[in-house]
Formats: C-alpha cells, structure tokens, sequence
C-alpha cells in the first residue's frame, strides 16, 4: 500500500516526467527549419526563433522543481493558453495544452498534499 510520502512522490515525479515530455513535443516542431540549400545562420537563427517557446516552458519547470504549486499554477495558465491565443480546431489545441495542464495538477496536487517545501 502507498503511503502518504510514496504518493507525495510519485505525484512530482509524474509531474516532472509529464512536462519534460509536453516540452520536448512542442520542441520537435522547431525541425522545421531544416531544408535543403538554407543558409547556415538562416537555420541556427530559426531554429533559436522557434525553440524559445521551450525555454519558456523549460523555465517554468524548474520554478516547478522548486517551488511546485507555483509552477503548478503556471503550468495550468499554459495549458489553457493554445486556446486563447491559437486558431486552431479545439482538438489540436487540446493535444498542445494538455500536458501542461496535466502537469500543472499534478505539481498542485503535490503541493497540497504536504510536498510544497523546496528540496
């Protein structure tokens, strides 16, 4: 059986999981940029251009880390942001918020449960 500091842990760590993968899908869209006879300098910059959407999401994670119902909140501010800010059918905006909105209610729900002081 679980314990209550077993399922403290399990939630961050699902928490933590979930938003690496939310960050990584979101980063392959970054592949793009790659065609053939593009200059050099003209791929490193898109690439950095189209990654900062990552570096963002990477920074909220580690607020997370620290601080997880702070993170957690964030994280479900980002969630519903594809909504508000996209054009997009619901359903893709559904598949590009989701994670982060499941990894904002996981860190939230480790917080309140005891978890919430920094490690």
């Amino acid at each position: 059986m679980l314990q209550i500091s077993d399922m403290d842990r399990f939630l961050t760590i699902a928490a933590r999981v979930i938003a690496i993968l939310g960050i990584g899908f979101i980063s392959t869209f970054a592949l793009d940029v790659f065609e053939p006879g593009r200059a050099a300098t003209d791929i490193a910059l898109a690439l950095a251009m189209h990654l900062l959407p990552s570096i963002g999401l990477i920074a909220v994670l580690l607020l997370a880390w620290r601080w997880p119902m702070v993170g957690g909140l964030a994280y479900l501010a980002i969630g519903a942001l594809p909504f508000v800010l996209l054009a997009n059918p619901p359903l893709t905006n559904a598949l590009l918020g989701s994670p982060f909105a499941l990894a904002g209610v996981l860190f939230v729900a480790a917080a309140s449960s005891g978890r919430s002081r920094p490690r």
